[in-house]
């Protein structure tokens, strides 16, 4: 069987004249560079070489220098079969090698097979294979081939140099884009945080709460959702969530908000329909968080005993559970109609007693851990 060495540092077009070869019945070896070129040959000689130009390690002008000055291989024919571009130099320069033919990508699947045919029974018979065009004598081989490999390097650092470009600009687009992207997010959040605020003063203002009640409440809610070692991105959904977290008791009559402990018939029935109030109010604003679920889910219990659904445990949003303790704590601390403010330490004690019942266990560890171990105090 007839054996054809090719030698190409590009996969795709070793694969395709391989594909061609040995569906006319040549058993293909191949090869990245010249070295490894070399190497192959002197193992298995081949009856013909196929061989690209540009190439890493050796090239295929090293190559066909190489391979005529080899006593093993010298005989073999050598055929260049090179890029669609090409200078006129490279054909002068090969043919002066000792190269049979340089062919020129892409080349008629069957005239290729034709000419390897040709080249292959004139080598097996002994007939002498000339070079298409015959070259002078006189041909300075070095100065050729510096020229030659010149020029490639020329060619291709400006397509690098292209592609440089082009890259450069996509970067400068892209960037251009992610700042404008960047701008336009951060005046969204300015604005909606504007827009929240405003909803706390004026719940501060109606509502049953000092000033300044759920900047306090949303400081507690951030600080324990960081030590469980949340998201930034679900600390401000909590924050956000804090600032408006009952802006369904707007809905209230003031004096049932000032006795709320004490409600029972219609009047606690209305009461405890203010989560879904606030839900209902805030589910139309295309928030980045679930901010009007956390509202809906805040007043829910760990063991299932809240409202308004009476969902439990990890039904509910971990969001939603942090913000439960963190308003337990502040409304436990705040004077109201019928009781003083708890002390801090009774507070404490408050949560420690709910925990696992009405607030998530986890949670409440938390917020103990914050005030007992690391010294967070609340204001106001």
């Amino acid at each position: 069987m007839k054996k054809a060495l090719i030698v190409d540092d590009n996969e795709q077009n070793l694969y395709l004249l391989q594909t061609m070869l040995k569906c006319e019945g040549y058993d293909v070896l191949m090869a990245g560079n010249g070295v490894e070129a070399l190497d192959l040959a002197r193992r298995t000689p081949p009856n013909i070489v196929i061989s690209d130009i540009l190439m890493p390690v050796m090239d295929g002008f090293a190559l066909c220098r190489e391979w005529r000055a080899d006593e093993l291989l010298k005989e073999i024919p050598f055929i260049f079969y090179t890029a669609t571009y090409t200078d006129p130099r490279d054909e002068k320069l090969a043919l002066s090698l000792g190269a049979v033919r340089f062919v020129i990508k892409p080349q008629d699947p069957e005239a290729l097979i034709a000419m390897l045919q040709q080249i292959s029974e004139g080598h097996e018979t002994g007939v002498p294979i000339a070079p298409v065009q015959p070259v002078p004598e006189e041909t300075d081989y070095y100065k050729l081939y510096n020229e030659a490999l010149i020029s490639k390097l020329e060619d291709k650092m400006l397509q690098l140099e292209r592609q440089n470009r082009a890259l450069e600009q996509e970067i400068t687009v892209r960037k251009q884009a992610e700042e404008a992207l960047r701008k336009s997010h951060s005046t969204l959040e300015k604005n909606l945080r504007g827009t929240i605020d405003v909803l706390s003063e004026t719940i501060e203002g109606k509502g049953p709460y000092a000033p300044g009640h759920h900047r306090r409440v949303a400081a507690l809610a951030s600080a324990i959702a960081r030590e469980m070692g949340l998201t930034d991105f679900q600390v401000q959904g909590i924050e956000l969530a804090a600032a408006v977290y009952d802006i369904g008791l707007m809905t209230i009559p003031i004096e049932f908000l000032q006795d709320n402990e004490r409600l029972d018939g219609i009047k606690l029935t209305l009461y405890q329909g203010y989560p879904q109030a606030g839900h209902d109010a805030l589910k139309k604003i295309e928030f980045s968080w679930p901010i009007a679920e956390i509202i809906l889910q805040h007043r829910e219990c760990f063991n299932g005993s809240g409202f308004p659904h009476g969902i439990r445990e990890e039904e509910i949003l971990i969001e939603a559970r942090i913000l439960a303790v963190a308003t337990a704590l502040k409304d436990w601390m705040t004077h109201t109609s019928f009781r003083n403010a708890f002390p801090l330490d009774k507070t404490l004690d408050n949560l420690l007693s709910h925990s696992g019942s009405k607030y998530d266990p986890e949670v409440a560890t938390a917020c103990l851990r914050l005030f007992n171990e690391k010294g967070y105090e609340m204001e106001g």
